[in-house]
């Protein structure tokens, strides 16, 4: 089995609240988030630099273990925490995951593969992404350096890395939903005439 991770640590500053409880459609992103990776993944963790809001998720929460480290430092807190090799990484603010996009990442595994990882262009999408457990030391590294290098997307030169191309991934999701971002109220505006 894979597990889940649903990086919920970021403090949303554009968003001015925390996104993790902003209700879409009847339901907050962070249930949107859980339940997406579900199918997918057992268990699945909520990783947040405080989890006591999230106690009602339903979710194994995580605390991660060097806070405001961002986005790597939360993928460095549920590889440490995971209980199986692999973690499927997705952020809260993402509230569509299509399924077949999801199995398309999961088939690409392999046993010498260090993640996966899908491109929108030429630019990875390192929060919604595969990773292997791995990629613990290397992640541990960069966070150690002075000052921590906090760039993803710094590490993967490091590693096996299977990348997912646009070309790739369309047949699964032609609409890209999958990477539907929201980071502002305007983009919540937006995504409502989606899916």
């Amino acid at each position: 089995m894979i597990a889940g991770a649903v990086l919920a640590g970021g403090q949303s500053l554009r968003f001015g609240k925390n996104k993790a409880f902003q209700k879409f459609r009847g339901k907050r992103f962070i249930d949107l988030a859980v339940e997406s990776l579900r199918p997918f993944c057992d268990p699945v963790m909520i990783v947040a630099n405080e989890i006591e809001p999230y106690l009602d998720t339903g979710a194994m929460l995580v605390r991660d273990i060097i806070p405001h480290l961002g986005p790597l430092g939360g993928i460095y807190t549920a590889l440490l925490f995971s209980p199986c090799e692999w973690v499927f990484v997705k952020a809260t603010d993402m509230p569509f995951l299509v399924p077949p996009m999801a199995s398309l990442l999961l088939e690409a595994r392999r046993a010498d593969l260090d993640a996966v990882v899908p491109k929108v262009g030429e630019f990875f999408d390192p929060l919604l992404a595969l990773y292997n457990r791995r990629c613990l030391p290397v992640i541990a590294r960069q966070l150690q350096a002075a000052p921590p290098k906090l760039q993803v997307v710094a590490f993967y030169r490091k590693i096996k890395l299977r990348t997912i191309s646009e070309d790739e991934w369309r047949k699964a999701d032609p609409e890209a939903d999958s990477f539907t971002n929201v980071n502002t109220l305007s983009d919540l505006a937006e995504i409502d005439g989606l899916q």
